[in-house]
């Protein structure tokens, strides 16, 4: 061959690859993204897998995948992770021709949340030259990490004084309580309080009824406005794990609860709003409903939430209201609702710093959580 026809040849060659490349590097380039099936509490580690299968005739020495998720979660084993707005992940890889390639990448979960990731994005060169190929590809994956519960000094003295509030409406309300009996079977209720052989007799799901805590409801309102221009955000996560805690607690004593807070819901855009239940799916549901709280919308006005309590004239309910808050018109329409259900705990999370300035509202008890 002529010396002359040997760059002829390498730059003919260059091409080709080059074309090659761009109209065949992503035929039936595939990118899944999963996180682990279950939930997790904040605090805890998580997974996420990555899985790239190339189900094609070429190699790909350099691919890059990228995504995002919200901030929150810590990606240990991530070789480049930025943090802004968003947290954004690229991951480098070389994969040959039909090759599938497994990452699982353990997460660190620091905030409470609900994660999502809808999309990847992928590029890659070709073997001679820096010119970058690009796609997108569709995600559908998402985690929940509920809100941790608070336990020890700063929540035992509070579990106390409420289960002795419940004690004492059931006293006012004896005639409601000391019903024994049996009933038909409702979503809201656990399982253990199934009466198998009334439900084989009957051929239909029974119940029993408790005396010690049925017909009690326990209805937390759940503030989540900023107390002030600066204030602590930890402060506002404080009641958010109170709620959770006081719905643990009390579910696992059969005692219905429910949710309403001024927050809104990262999915629907609405207020969260749940109905008393008593199960460990109503549980779940509570969780995830205070994970899903996105603290970045603007919120819905608590007094007016407290309304619509005092409307609906509930007297078997024990309120709970949880607020870093201390706004004068939220103390009032809390007396008001205490007017007609009766005394309310009001759980304040605070610094050792910050000071209890509510008092003197009839019929409501201001009770400081320290900030641990």
């Amino acid at each position: 061959m002529p010396i002359f026809l040997i760059p002829i040849g390498l730059v003919l060659l260059f091409v080709f690859e080059k074309a090659i490349y761009r109209k065949y590097w992503n035929r039936d380039l595939k990118v899944k993204l999963r996180f682990q099936s279950e939930p997790v509490v904040e605090g805890d580690r998580a997974i996420l897998e990555e899985e790239i299968t190339n189900r094609n005739f070429l190699p790909l020495h350099i691919l890059q995948a990228r995504f995002q998720t919200q901030n929150g979660l810590d990606f240990i084993d991530a070789s480049n992770m930025t943090i802004t707005d968003r947290t954004t992940i690229n991951d480098v890889f070389s994969i040959r021709f039909y090759e599938k390639l497994t990452r699982k990448l353990n997460i660190d979960c620091k905030k409470r949340g609900f994660y999502t990731i809808l999309a990847t994005s992928l590029s890659a060169s070709d073997l001679f030259s820096r010119s970058v190929q690009y796609m997108e590809l569709e995600q559908h994956t998402s985690m929940y990490v509920y809100p941790k519960y608070i336990s020890g000094e700063s929540f035992e003295p509070v579990y106390k004084q409420l289960m002795g509030e419940i004690l004492s409406k059931r006293r006012l309300y004896e005639d409601h309580f000391t019903f024994r009996g049996i009933r038909e079977y409702t979503v809201t209720d656990p399982m253990s309080d199934v009466n198998w052989k009334a439900s084989a007799r009957t051929g239909a799901l029974k119940v029993n009824l408790h005396d010690h805590t049925s017909g009690q409801q326990v209805i937390i309102l759940l503030n989540v406005e900023e107390p002030a221009i600066l204030f602590e955000t930890e402060l506002i996560e404080d009641c958010i794990r109170l709620a959770a805690t006081i719905a643990s607690h009390m579910i696992n004593e059969h005692v219905p609860v429910g949710l309403s807070s001024n927050g809104l819901d990262q999915i629907t855009g609405q207020r969260v709003e749940i109905e008393e239940g008593a199960s460990g799916g109503h549980l779940i549901t509570i969780l995830e409903a205070l994970s899903r709280i996105d603290l970045s919308k603007e919120k819905s006005s608590f007094p007016e939430l407290i309304e619509s309590e005092i409307y609906k004239k509930n007297q078997n309910a024990t309120y709970i209201i949880i607020s870093t808050s201390q706004r004068e018109e939220n103390a009032i329409m809390a007396s008001r609702l205490a007017a007609d259900a009766g005394r309310i705990m009001w759980l304040l999370p605070l610094t050792k710093s910050m000071e209890l300035k509510l008092n003197n509202y009839d019929n409501v008890d201001f009770i400081k959580v320290l900030h641990e």
